[in-house]
């Protein structure tokens, strides 16, 4: 019977704080030291990246996040889409933008400050675990990593998920889970909760996060399941909400998102490869023709699949049609399934990153050093991970959360694809997995019995992390960086140098150096033609938007582009059948309208120009290039109070402020008011103006109608 009741007693974890008590006073100012060192680390590489033309430069996802944030700041938290991408950094941004001076810098310096908090935070919970020394030496690895260092300098949702990350794990390490009580599970359920918001495969983090620490060794069967209880509870209270605001604003129940379905056939296709890919093919789909909206809906599939699919179907249908294709790949070639499965895991652990959005590479040769050189690479850290699993799994509940956090971790992006933004969320559990692997090996005499087992797992984890797996070629890679620079020269307005840019991409895709897809090389010839344009080479501009619909007849933006050289040129019948053609592809409908709209007012068709501005802006309110359109036509039409009562309007949709007061100083100059107008143009930046060819035309105009003093 004794020896019965002895096994029923739940075995001792071991010591988490092994530090002689001369550190423990002090601890909270190597703390501080984590955090100042991550902190000043991060500010230097902001001020860098301040002085290169990558600075303030939105794209993609980062443009969709900031339009979405514009939206909600202007129309209200509630919104009116539901949500195709995770909206818990969106919310966070319309939340904090006017507080921070409502620039990216002002973003960018809030995320220094929560990335050096989430290294200070991985400092204690590896401490906890390890020794003092062991957790100094993570934080400031974490303060240095160069991916960590490199997403939070970017407008990008890895920033935040990465701070939660790193809070849940030290929530998770600090508490004691063989007498956790409610508020424990409570909030940490919330905090996978909120990081299901951003992401919603996290959502997987419950798994570990049940069975690890609510059915701790020991605990009574209810007390366990009382404690996944609290767990599901704090996560529901947290996902609710956005989910009821999903029905009411869709009709349809989406617990998240309705992206699932594309991602998965991304991940499971005839395309896939591992990484990303479009799954539209040359068609144009994402924030490039959409204006500022909200839920992420600019980057959904629904118009293409109306367009090109001929289905047209609502948020979840439009999920399920992908998902379906995805399946039907999967039953057909269930081998080739299952090594891009398996490719993929093999990705989440490699050495490379995977750029989707933004390259690190560029950045560091842009603005110099992102991280650490090699030690602040996934190299050595995963390498040292794997290391850590076996004495992760001898710490008891935490440590044991710590191994099932990387394997859902990884096993959560199987079915999908791999980019650098995936992996970023491995980190914070790799980073105190690889202090267990030093503390390991460093170890105590007593603990020497561990060194071969950990020893050979970390040389395993550094021959997974080096082996062959799917990369960018340098050619491509270098092709890829021009064209970039080209366009982030275009947008600061250093045309010149966009052109030496665009001109290097354009040598190498012509010698046959980098094999491109069609919608590269359109997307190539597309933007160097509009920066041609702006120089006022018009001639060559227009063989350039021809290759590029010649090479991609469904790109909206180059077909637009092209009709509109059309209809400047007098070819009024081609340029009216281009916008019909353009009418019909994805994304064209809007650009379709805005063509004709600005060929009836070069005609001197005010009324019918006014008429179709308007059903622009009453379809979507937010193209805000559309509203000063048709104020500037109301104003030539001499409707000057209809044209005060559209910018007005256009005002409460959240016209940006350069072109609002462009606008304000036209019908001001208009108006004879010539005190108002320059009130307003003093308002307009010089920079806003030589970035923008349309504002700057209306700055010209404006001046051009006030009086002489």
């Amino acid at each position: 019977m004794a020896r019965s009741k002895s096994r029923s007693r739940p075995a001792p974890e071991p010591p988490r704080e092994r530090a002689a008590p001369a550190w423990r006073p002090r601890w909270i100012h190597w703390l501080g030291a984590v955090f100042l060192v991550s902190l000043i680390w991060r500010l230097l590489y902001l001020d860098r990246l301040s002085h290169s033309p990558l600075w303030g430069s939105l794209t993609e996802d980062s443009l969709l996040y900031w339009k979405w944030s514009d939206f909600l700041m202007h129309h209200g938290l509630w919104g009116k889409n539901p949500f195709f991408m995770g909206p818990l950094y969106p919310y966070a941004l319309a939340l904090l933008r006017p507080i921070s001076g409502n620039t990216v810098g002002g973003i960018l310096f809030v995320q220094a400050l929560w990335g050096a908090a989430a290294a200070a935070l991985l400092a204690d919970a590896t401490r906890r675990l390890a020794r003092p020394w062991i957790g100094v030496a993570v934080g400031l690895w974490v303060g240095l990593y160069e991916m960590a260092v490199f997403f939070d300098g970017l407008v990008l949702m890895e920033s935040l998920l990465f701070f939660l990350e790193a809070l849940l794990l030290w929530w998770v390490v600090r508490t004691d889970w063989r007498r956790a009580g409610f508020q424990a599970c409570l909030v940490a359920g919330a905090l996978i909760g909120w990081i299901a918001e951003g992401r919603a495969s996290s959502a997987v983090l419950l798994l570990p996060a049940i069975g690890f620490l609510a059915f701790v060794p020991g605990t009574a069967r209810r007390a366990a399941g009382r404690r996944a209880a609290l767990f599901l509870t704090g996560f529901v209270l947290v996902a609710l909400p956005g989910a009821i605001r999903n029905y009411a604003v869709s009709g349809e129940w989406i617990p998240f998102t309705y992206n699932g379905g594309v991602n998965l056939y991304l991940g499971n296709s005839e395309l896939a490869t591992g990484g990303f890919a479009r799954p539209t093919g040359t068609s144009i789909v994402g924030v490039a023709v959409a204006g500022t909206e909200d839920g992420g809906a600019a980057a959904d599939t629904r118009d293409y699949l109306r367009k090109v699919e001929h289905v047209d179907l609502g948020p979840n249908a439009s999920s399920a049609w992908w998902s379906k294709r995805a399946r039907g790949f999967i039953a057909a070639h269930p081998g080739r399934a299952l090594a891009l499965a398996v490719r993929k895991i093999g990705m989440m652990w490699n050495r490379r990153e995977y750029p989707q959005i933004e390259n690190v590479d560029e950045f560091r040769g842009m603005a110099g050093p992102v991280g650490l050189p090699f030690l602040g690479t996934f190299l050595l850290l995963g390498a040292l991970a794997f290391g850590g699993l076996f004495p992760a799994w001898r710490r008891g509940a935490p440590g044991r959360f710590l191994v099932g956090y990387a394997g859902a971790m990884t096993l959560a992006v199987a079915p999908f694809f791999v980019t650098d933004r995936y992996r970023h969320h491995l980190v914070p559990a790799a980073a105190v997995l690889a202090g267990l692997c030093v503390d390991a090996l460093a170890g105590v005499a007593a603990q020497s019995r561990l060194r071969p087992a950990v020893f050979a797992t970390a040389l395993a984890g550094l021959v997974l992390v080096n082996l062959p797996a799917p990369q960018l070629g340098r050619a491509k890679s270098d092709w890829g960086m021009a064209f970039d620079m080209g366009t982030r020269w275009a947008e600061q307005g250093r045309l010149d140098r966009a052109v030496v840019e665009y001109e290097r991409a354009l040598r190498m895709e012509s010698s046959g150096a980098v094999r491109l897809d069609a919608i590269d090389r359109a997307d190539l010839y597309y933007d160097y033609a509009n920066t041609l344009s702006r120089l006022g080479r018009g001639s060559e501009a227009v063989t350039y938007w021809e290759r590029a619909v010649g090479t991609a007849p469904d790109h909206a933006l180059a077909i637009h582009a092209l009709a509109n050289a059309r209809a400047a040129a007098g070819q009024t019948a081609e340029a009216e059948s281009l916008y019909r053609v353009l009418d019909e592809k994805p994304g064209g409908h809007l650009l379709a309208l805005d063509g004709r709209a600005h060929l009836a007012a070069a005609q001197g068709r005010l009324e019918e120009a006014e008429r179709l501005f308007a059903e622009i802006v009453q379809e979507t309110p937010t193209q805000y290039a559309a509203w000063g359109a048709l104020v500037r036509v109301q104003a030539e039409a001499a409707k000057l109070p209809e044209a005060a009562r559209s910018l007005a309007e256009a005002a409460r949709q959240g016209m940006p402020a350069p072109e609002l007061h462009a606008h304000e100083a036209l019908l001001a100059a208009m108006a004879g008011d010539r005190a108002s107008a320059e009130k307003a143009l003093a308002q307009v930046p010089a920079g806003a103006v030589e970035r923008d060819p349309e504002l700057a035309d209306v700055v010209a105009v404006t001046r051009r109608l006030l009086p002489a003093r």
